[in-house]
């Protein structure tokens, strides 16, 4: 399995041995990889579409990784429960969307160590999103794939006292 050089940025900004949440999966191919590579020890691979979860569900199975990736259908961080997932992983979508995301799952956000996002428009509001609760910005890149720029944000948060 190949994946992009984008998503395998992405997925080279995660801590080694985190329990991973990838929303809005699509095909499942960052989880995978993360697995398969060693770096996740465990995933959750989220998605709105069946169809989509469908394909990352089979791509589990190919690897041989199903038991170490689950797969829910569920809109944004609403599959997620707070505590489950130590790095939150949200690419491939706008920023107002991701920013809804964001909010609406705001619990789960700030049970997680690290949130690596890369929104495709409106990257202001992740970077206030991520000031606004906490998150100390450790990678602020531009990054270029198939002649298209992308922004990727990492940020992690410290844990209290």
């Amino acid at each position: 399995m190949s994946i992009s050089y984008r998503l395998k940025y992405i997925a080279g900004l995660v801590t080694a041995g985190s329990r991973i949440a990838d929303i809005g999966t699509d095909h499942g191919y960052v989880p995978v990889f993360l697995l398969r590579e060693g770096i996740a020890s465990h995933a959750i691979a989220v998605d709105i579409s069946e169809g989509s979860l469908q394909k990352a569900r089979e791509l589990a199975e190919r690897a041989g990784l199903q038991d170490r990736m689950e797969c829910r259908l569920a809109d944004g961080l609403s599959g997620v429960l707070p505590g489950e997932a130590d790095c939150i992983i949200i690419s491939g979508m706008g920023g107002i969307l991701m920013r809804k995301i964001l909010d609406a799952g705001l619990e789960t956000v700030l049970s997680s160590r690290e949130v690596i996002l890369s929104p495709h428009r409106n990257p202001e509001l992740i970077l206030e999103f991520l000031e606004i609760h906490g998150f100390t910005l450790v990678r602020d890149e531009i990054i270029t794939d198939k002649k298209r720029s992308y922004r990727v944000f990492k940020g992690c948060r410290l844990p209290e006292d």
